[in-house]
């Protein structure tokens, strides 16, 4: 039987067709990546020491030191898990750990900056690698806004321990809209109006001999519903509601616009954009500095708080079962989010091969064991319905009086959150760095130091995004869109190693994931079984939607373009 052939017209519409679709999947391979690292020239200065100082700086901070709160008690839209939180950390644990296997391989293979984004180069080629890479500036950027916006809060709660003779009281107390930005600072002013109307109210009952006990339970931020509140009645009654009904009020304005500003979390990223403009070596040493002080504290919040536990607190042990359980897995995700940022600094590591596995891996194996043992002690200490959401592990020393624990425990949220600060936003400027040394975005952003060899404008133009972005996103808001933007990277990375391994299963690879395929499909279903079963809020989810939809216009109107301009193999 004879075989028709295609009309030559439809062989070259096809054959067009296949090349136009094959330009994006065009892979970068692993000598192409090394060979454009040699050129480019940062500083190789980290051991493999330095790097779980580095990951442990990352990973211990906002998670524990504030997502704790909500993720056990609930709040902010989300049900909490109860004391079975410890599962929910351990179900984030073990899928971080098949992605960090996945992380560790790659990054003795190919170790280059950019982490999951040059991986994804190298496996699913160059439209993948730029959506993770994409997903990781998220992940970095809008991380940083999180932890910067906790660390502003723990700043304005360690100085009042101050407040009196030693400091001025504008420093010890200093204005709402000057420590918050303006969604936060409404919500603040909120709060303390409700609480004067509580006092207020109760008051009123004692004079007349009426109970006052369910008072402060109806009256709450989140029951109050100003429709059904007669300012007229209450003013007449001596109550001023102003701040309660209008909080703007409280807010100064230059015409329009409200001048809200969160000047601690601005001023933090300041200190972090210079120390990082002047070089990593020096970013380690004081991440190694803070590390210490928060493992210390962490360690005696521990040790002082076990003493204290009640065990009729761990019941009920998950108050809404197993979706509160994975429901506090997606928040506290965000407390695990750090060990990858170990993976930017590979171009910048003496023995990537063999010191990359060790700072990955040690990374997630110590900050497991110290978190599961400070959601035991706080589920312990106290009772679910009174876990402070802002502050919650120095608050649960002061609620058995252990004033000066948490005081010290003040410091090392500070300091914790320092450490975080700084390495987030050192992952975030390796990523840009490596998508422009690639052609994705302008070379700005690849241009090194004379002195120090750092993406110096790189890291100028991050730390401004991110401190004009604290303007106008809170803790909660940043966690969630973070967390879905990383969660996506791992699914790819762990998908990347079993490409990698079916199209180039004779390259050496200094460290193996074991029981490949079953490890990189289980790190793909956990992170799935995240984002799934941890229920983003429709805000968040639209928010990301966005976020992919400008990605995807900058890379078809401008990255790639500019690959195919500039070639493949150009560095």
């Amino acid at each position: 039987m004879a075989i028709e052939k295609l009309p030559e017209a439809e062989i070259k519409e096809v054959t067009t067709t296949e090349r136009a679709f094959s330009r994006f999947l065009r892979r970068k391979s692993p000598e192409e990546l090394i060979k454009c690292s040699e050129k480019t020239g940062l500083n190789r200065a980290l051991s493999a020491f330095d790097l779980v100082v580095l990951g442990v700086g990352a990973v211990i901070g906002a998670g524990i030191f504030a997502l704790s709160g909500t993720a056990a008690a609930g709040g902010g839209g989300h049900i909490g898990a109860g004391p079975a939180l410890v599962v929910s950390l351990v179900f984030a644990a073990i899928a971080c750990s098949f992605a960090a296997l996945c992380y560790a391989e790659f990054a003795a293979l190919i170790p280059v900056a950019g982490s999951a984004f040059t991986y994804t180069y190298a496996t699913l080629g160059e439209l993948a690698a730029w959506f993770i890479g994409w997903m990781l500036v998220l992940e970095y950027i809008i991380g940083n806004i999180a932890v910067a916006s906790s660390w502003s809060g723990y700043m304005v709660s360690f100085l009042k321990g101050f407040e009196g003779s030693i400091l001025p009281s504008f420093i010890t107390n200093p204005p709402v809209w000057l420590v918050n930005n303006y969604t936060a600072a409404k919500e603040a002013y909120i709060d303390q109006s409700i609480d004067r109307f509580v006092e207020f109210l109760q008051v009123k009952f004692t004079a007349i001999g009426a109970n006052t006990g369910l008072i402060a339970e109806h009256f709450t931020a989140s029951k109050f519903d100003p429709s059904v509140f007669n300012p007229v009645v209450f003013e007449r009654m001596g109550f001023n509601p102003e701040i309660l009904l209008d909080p703007a009020s409280q807010i100064p304005h230059l015409g329009p616009v409200p001048l809200a500003i969160n000047l601690p979390a601005i001023a933090i990223m300041a200190i972090i954009t210079y120390f990082l403009y002047v070089g990593i070596k020096e970013s380690a040493k004081m991440t190694f500095t803070m590390v210490l002080v928060k493992i210390f504290v962490i360690l005696l919040f521990i040790g002082v708080g076990i003493v204290f536990i009640n065990p009729e607190n761990w019941t009920p042990f998950a108050p809404n079962g197993i979706k509160g359980i994975f429901v506090g897995a997606y928040l506290m995700f965000f407390a695990y989010i750090g060990f990858d940022a170990v993976s930017t600094a590979a171009e910048e590591t003496k023995n990537p091969q063999k010191d990359m596995p060790i700072g990955i891996i040690g990374t997630l194996a110590i900050c497991t064991l110290l978190y599961i043992g400070v959601i035991a002690v706080l589920t312990g200490i106290v009772p679910l319905g009174n876990i402070d959401t802002q502050a919650p592990i120095s608050a649960a020393m002061h609620s058995v009086s252990q004033h000066w624990v948490a005081f010290l425990i003040s410091i090392g949220a500070i300091a914790g959150l320092t450490s975080v600060l700084l390495v987030l936003q050192l992952g975030g400027t390796r990523i840009l760095y490596a998508m422009s040394r690639d052609k994705f975005i302008p070379g700005v952003f690849s241009k090194l130091h004379r002195k120090y060899k750092t993406p110096h404008i790189n890291t100028l133009i991050v730390g401004f995004i991110v401190a004009a972005a604290i303007l106008v996103l809170d803790l909660n808001a940043a966690a969630e869109l973070c967390n879905i933007g990383t969660l996506a990277a791992f699914m790819l990375v762990c998908a990347g190693v079993r490409v990698l391994r079916k199209i180039d299963p004779q390259r050496h690879r200094p460290f193996k994931v074991p029981f490949v395929p079953l490890v990189p499909i289980l790190g793909i279903l956990t992170c799935l079984a995240l984002v799934v079963l941890g229920l983003p809020t429709p805000k968040t989810l639209i928010i990301f939607g966005v976020w992919v939809l400008l990605g995807l216009f900058l890379y078809f109107t401008y990255g790639h373009k500019k690959v195919r301009l500039h070639g493949y193999n150009d560095c």
